[in-house]
């Protein structure tokens, strides 16, 4: 009985996601939006509040922990194609300007949420939660950029091959190594709460957490593993197909039932998360502007790149979820953040398309010589 429930479950998701998923497609937005609000409306945001019997009907409740050992497998999955996607030697040589630029739209959002996390903390965080580790999980979900939908948006739009599209992905894979190592720094505070216990422990806490999550040994892998290697290149290629397909969706829906819209009750509640959303891409945005300015791009490239940088989508996703399962932030504050997640993804096609529309990013190859960008 519990194998056909999960056959069910998996055939509703699976359909749910990719139809809205596709749907989404049609209005020149990433997939990934489409498939993770496809998960939240089988969760109690829609499906459970508008017809519960049939949500407990479609997924009960006994499918859960199968789903969710369903759903961390996806996640795994999917970090080491983020790791198999990171360009090493694109990281290495990567520009002063590449590496200061990157560094910026860590830095401000990062200052930004943590002094987002005074104001909050006291009405979302979770009982008996520290400060330190709460605002240091805000601090890193704000300065998330999502590095395999920016790779996605620059390759449907024919700019992965243009020198500012090289630039926005190598701030991005700075970004991610950044971030990852900025959660592993959360994870062990949280473990100890104490910072000089939290940095002479990091790498035992996360290999503890391994044990849960495994994200980390799965990026690794995946960064490491040869780029020009076959194995390497067949590998990537069937575990896409693989994970577009069962895993994934059943990730954004895992996070779809996680995420409550009704727990945002009243206006107080929307003007944190607007507030949150103000955050987010005033420290992402404007730290990838400022700093871009600073090293002589003009104004609309600098503003197309950090409409870029500001993309958090799936990746964002992988980090709240870690978040809630260690208990540093609240449900409420994890659909809050979701909401950003989703608001900041959605902004990005249309603003770069705004930017980019009489003066597109274009390269020019040439024999031993670094792609030029021309505006038309």
């Amino acid at each position: 009985m519990i194998v056909l429930q999960l056959l069910v479950a998996l055939v509703v998701i699976v359909a749910t996601t990719r139809l809205v998923g596709y749907v989404f497609q049609l209005i020149d937005q990433p997939a990934v939006i489409g498939e993770l609000i496809g998960g939240i409306l089988l969760g109690p945001s829609l499906l459970g509040w508008a017809a519960p019997s049939l949500a407990a009907a479609l997924l009960p409740p006994a499918v859960m922990p199968l789903l969710r050992v369903h759903a961390q497998a996806g996640v795994i999955f999917f970090m080491f194609l983020v790791g198999l996607e990171l360009d090493g030697k694109m990281i290495r040589q990567s520009s002063r300007t590449t590496i200061f630029i990157s560094h910026a739209s860590i830095i401000l959002p990062f200052a930004l949420g943590y002094g987002l996390a005074h104001a909050i903390y006291p009405r979302l965080s979770p009982p008996g939660v520290q400060f330190t580790p709460f605002a240091l999980f805000i601090g890193v979900s704000m300065s998330i950029t999502a590095f395999p939908v920016l790779a996605r948006i620059l390759r449907d739009r024919g700019l992965n091959r243009t020198r500012m599209g090289n630039v926005a992905m190598a701030c991005a894979a700075v970004d991610d190594v950044t971030a990852w190592c900025l959660l592993a720094l959360v994870i062990s505070i949280s473990e100890f709460g104490d910072w000089g216990l939290a940095i002479t422990h990091i790498p035992g806490v996360v290999a503890d957490h391994l044990n849960h999550y495994a994200i980390f040994a799965a990026f690794l892998a995946g960064a490491l593993m040869p780029k020009k290697a076959r194995l390497g290149g067949a590998l990537h290629d069937r575990l896409a197909r693989l994970l577009a397909l069962l895993f994934l969706p059943v990730f954004f829906a895992f996070s779809g039932i996680r995420t409550h819209i009704g727990l945002i009750n009243g206006l107080a509640d929307w003007g944190v998360c607007a507030a949150i959303i103000a955050v987010a891409c005033a420290g992402k945005f404007g730290g990838s502007v400022t700093a871009a300015r600073l090293t002589g791009l003009g104004w609309r490239d600098s503003a197309a790149l950090g409409v870029l940088m500001n993309t958090r989508g799936l990746v964002e996703l992988v980090v709240l979820n870690i978040g809630l399962d260690l208990g540093v932030i609240s449900p409420t504050l994890f659909t809050m953040l979701v909401v950003m997640a989703l608001v900041t993804t959605f902004m990005t096609s249309p603003l770069l398309q705004m930017l980019l529309r009489n003066n597109p990013w274009k390269s020019e190859v040439r024999v031993n010589a670094e792609p030029v960008v021309r505006s038309a």
